[in-house]
């Protein structure tokens, strides 16, 4: 976890989410052999929709006029009704047509009232639609139908797109696939099952007749769509699911899910879709219940079809015997998959909880499997979740990490996890998954970003990015990595999953060969473009045949949020701007695609840096747009950031009550065990620790400061070490010991340079000229050369508030060096530098050191013998002042 170096609230970088640990990926690894399915049987819907398209395709008198100028949004309205994905059941004739009327004139042409062309058109539409469906009364009627369809409505393939021009649909376009596809259920249907759906057709019409007339409906069940078409409903609704949570509450986010497995029971995707949705909220026995009832599921419907004829002898017993082993072989193999991706994806719904032992005894039972039946793929999920459980878990929770002589938990923790992102990336490599390598490279750089000093990978090894190489070249070969090789890394990693995900997209959408036959309408397409399907190289493996689509989803996800981490890269780097604009481009840029825990941890990191540059206003209005894009506030990201700010304001007005309040409510965030969330524990109890500084309890205060600063260091959280070396420092200051402040100060400003903090190095300077200034007037050139080296960065990319403090201490450095007038006049801008620090200070709200201003003016002033504007300074230091007494 990073945060800004000045601001101090939590930024949570989620770019290796759980996510892209799920089934999908890993159910490609051995893709069971299915059972053959029947074809699904035409419903009256399909019926009635096969009469809109002949209306629209060859009209004839009763029809719509195809000259009308309504008519090409009549058209659109058709293909929408056959894309439609967004609901579970067949609608109804009455909802058919008003989905065509709302569509057609309701959103394309409004202002359609009674009299009105459109509604005319709409009329003749109904007309036409009740005129053909009263008119089938036998099944030879239906028969008619669907062979005018066959004869007049879909033209045949063809090579030249002149010959298609004229009435019908190209065999090839939308509306032809979906009149070809009834036609072919229809042939496939028996004689009963054509009188049955005729049956069917009457009464959808004679529903529709009742409700025009006013008379009581008679009861129709609605009937679900085919099953193809709820595959598709459910994918559309386990991505936008991850879009949806703190948009939408559960329950209607549940709704559809729900009305599904009450007219489905046994459809496994509906559990799955439900796992995933409490998951996200949070909810973890209905997470556990639906992940079991999929997986059960799963178990029902992957049995084989049979086993083989038990009668016969000779060839055919043979025959019989190696028939019955094969399909006993295919079984194994499916229970097998089924059980990987069981124990995987368990293990990925408690590493997403923080429950650490589950999430590594789920991926023992993975691992123990996959051995078993020597399945490489899923291993390799396995090695990457396991990444994932150990950089979210507190070194030390882990007892089977290997110990390393002479190494604290901490070093020893993360020098196995660095060797593991390593190893993961390079195996991901070999295996030829895109959305592993995406995510390696991802954890291997936010890894050196927060952790830039751990050992090198062993010869021979690379761990993508550069950094193994980059360290064998430098120091002749000593090992030692070049200055700021983090930030390389982070931006290599940006660059490469960006090509990745533009690779991955254009692999996943090309088909192995050219269709052997193409209508009029392919061809277009696919004139020219032919060296297309043998330009784009393979980048994934054979095991993930199938799955291509659902890995380059992945990996778009993963590319949107790699924005997320070099944002906090260049904050870390004291670059505010292009942080900004790297926040901006995970919201703006890759908005519909990032999920809407990237998307609040952006806002997050956006609200920050804007209040250090723009002050309370500027970041309540970053949050107010985080609130109306995400309402009901799901992520523990945005609230961690949003008390952080209110924390700071709260110390700026001296308002301790609330201060405290707000730290306490931060460490309610993170976890009540000490396995997980270390950092933002370590966070909340430092904003305690200042708040009893600001308290003037100052002993409480160096006392919390130390507890935590042990519990850093055992941890391995070299952010926080630093910043409460610096708390430290400022509390023996403020105790009155310039002297045993002077260490802490020193070791802050080491550490920040090896972690090329720049802003967090800055703040360390301001605080040593102080601690200069403090030790006498004998000093106080040291800590001006001290300042002013700092002051070109600081003025450039420093918050409000470091900005203040800093041209404060140079005006007190500046001031301890004279003793009389002729000085202060010599040296003008003090006065400058403190009016401006007056104005930061003011800006953010912080009374207290705009008064400290207001009273180092008046100062001058006196010692210049200005009376007047002397005067005029220790009046505004009484009214700044007054508040803050009170």
């Amino acid at each position: 976890m990073l945060r800004p170096p000045h601001c101090k609230p939590i930024v949570a970088i989620n770019c290796c989410n759980a996510q892209a640990l799920h089934v999908p990926p890993l159910a490609a690894s051995q893709p069971a052999p299915q059972r053959p399915v029947a074809m699904e049987t035409v419903k009256a819907v399909d019926v009635a929709l096969c009469v809109l398209l002949r209306a629209y395709l060859c009209p004839d008198e009763s029809d719509p006029a195809a000259t009308s100028d309504l008519h090409p949004l009549f058209g659109q309205a058709l293909l929408h009704e056959i894309r439609r994905r967004e609901e579970t059941h067949s609608p109804s004739l009455i909802q058919l047509l008003q989905h065509v009327q709302a569509r057609r004139c309701g959103h394309v042409c409004p202002g359609a009232e009674e009299g009105s062309t459109a509604a005319a058109y709409f009329v003749t539409i109904k007309s036409a639609v009740g005129q053909h469906l009263s008119g089938l009364e036998l099944p030879d009627d239906l028969v008619g139908l669907f062979t005018s369809l066959r004869d007049s409505v879909i033209n045949q393939c063809t090579s030249a797109p002149a010959e298609s021009e004229g009435e019908g649909a190209d065999a090839s376009s939308a509306m032809g696939l979906y009149l070809r596809m009834c036609y072919a259920r229809y042939t496939a249907m028996p004689f009963e099952a054509v009188c049955s759906l005729l049956s069917d057709v009457q009464a959808y019409f004679d529903a529709a007749v009742a409700v025009l007339q006013g008379q009581p409906a008679p009861h129709v069940e609605p009937t679900l769509k085919p099953g193809p078409q709820l595959e598709l409903f459910l994918n559309d609704r386990l991505v936008d699911m991850a879009h949806s949570i703190g948009r939408l509450p559960q329950a209607d986010i549940e709704r559809p899910l729900v009305k599904l497995e009450a007219a489905a029971p046994r459809l496994p995707r509906t559990h799955l879709a439900r796992h995933f949705s409490s998951l996200h909220h949070r909810d973890s026995a209905a997470a556990l219940d639906h992940l079991h009832r999929f997986f059960d599921r799963t178990l029902h419907t992957s049995q084989p079809a049979g086993g083989a004829p038990g009668a016969g002898a000779g060839a055919g017993a043979s025959h019989a015997a190696s028939a019955g082993a094969g399909q006993a072989e295919e079984a194994a193999a499916r229970e097998r998959g089924r059980l990987q991706a069981a124990a995987l994806t368990l293990g990925s719904m408690h590493a997403q909880l923080g429950h650490v032992e589950e999430a590594l005894q789920a991926l023992n039972e993975t691992v123990r499997i996959a051995q078993q039946a020597s399945d490489d793929t899923c291993l390799a999920h396995a090695l990457a979740l396991l990444c994932l459980v150990m950089g979210a878990t507190t070194p030390g929770t882990i007892t089977s990490v290997s110990q390393l002589p002479g190494a604290s938990p901490a070093a020893a923790h993360h020098s196995q996890l660095g060797q593991l992102l390593r190893r993961c990336l390079r195996r991901s490599e070999e295996l030829q998954l895109p959305h592993l390598v995406a995510y390696s490279r991802l954890a291997l750089a936010r890894f050196q970003l927060l952790h830039p000093h751990q050992p090198p990978p062993a010869a021979g090894t690379d761990d993508g990015s550069g950094a193994a190489a980059a360290g064998a070249a430098g120091s002749g070969g000593s090992g030692s990595s070049p200055p700021c090789s983090s930030s390389v890394a982070v931006a290599a990693a940006l660059r490469d999953t960006a090509h990745l995900h533009m690779a991955t997209r254009l692999a996943a959408s090309t088909p192995a060969v050219p269709p052997l036959a193409s209508g009029a309408a392919s061809a277009r397409v696919l004139r020219g473009v032919g060296d297309l399907f043998t330009s784009t190289a393979s980048l994934f493996a054979p095991s993930m045949a199938g799955m291509q689509s659902s890995a380059a989803t992945e990996v778009e996800h993963l590319a949107a949020g790699a924005h997320l981490l070099q944002a906090a890269a260049w904050e870390l780097r004291g670059s505010r701007q292009l942080s900004q604009a790297h926040s901006l481009a995970c919201l703006a840029g890759s908005g519909g695609v990032a999920r809407a825990e990237e998307q609040c941890t952006a806002f997050a990191q956006l609200a920050t840096s804007v209040v250090a540059a723009h002050g309370y206003q500027a970041a309540q209005q970053v949050l107010a747009a985080a609130d109306e894009r995400f309402p009901l506030g799901q992520s523990r990201v945005l609230a961690a950031a949003r008390l952080a700010i209110a924390h700071d304001r709260a110390l700026h007005r001296l308002d301790l009550h609330a201060a405290m309040d707000l730290a306490a409510q931060m460490a309610a965030l993170a976890s009540p065990t000490d396995s997980t969330d270390m950092g933002l524990r370590l966070e909340a109890e430092e904003r305690v620790a200042r708040t009893l500084l600001a308290a003037g309890r100052v002993d409480e205060a160096v006392q919390a400061a130390q507890s935590l600063f042990a519990a850093a260091v055992a941890t391995g959280q070299a952010l926080h070490t630093t910043r409460l070396l610096l708390l430290l420092a400022r509390a023996h200051q403020q105790a009155g010991s310039p002297l045993t402040a002077l260490p802490y100060a020193l070791t802050a400003i080491d550490h920040a340079r090896q972690l090329h903090a720049d802003m967090l190095a800055a703040e360390a300077a301001v605080l040593m000229a102080r601690l200069w200034c403090d030790m006498g007037p004998q000093h106080a050139q040291h800590a001006q050369q001290e300042l002013e080296a700092a002051l070109p960065i600081i003025l450039a990319h420093g918050s409000l508030e470091l900005q203040a403090a800093a041209q404060t201490a140079l005006a007190e450095a500046v001031m301890a060096q004279h003793t009389g007038a002729d000085g202060l006049r010599r040296d003008a801008e003090v006065l400058g530098l403190l009016e401006d620090a007056q104005r930061l200070s003011l800006q953010l709200e912080d009374r207290g050191a705009a008064a400290h201003s207001a009273y180092l003016q008046a100062l001058v002033h006196d010692g210049l013998g200005q009376g007047g504007l002397r005067d005029a300074g220790a009046a505004s230091f009484a009214t700044l002042i007054q508040p803050v007494l009170a």
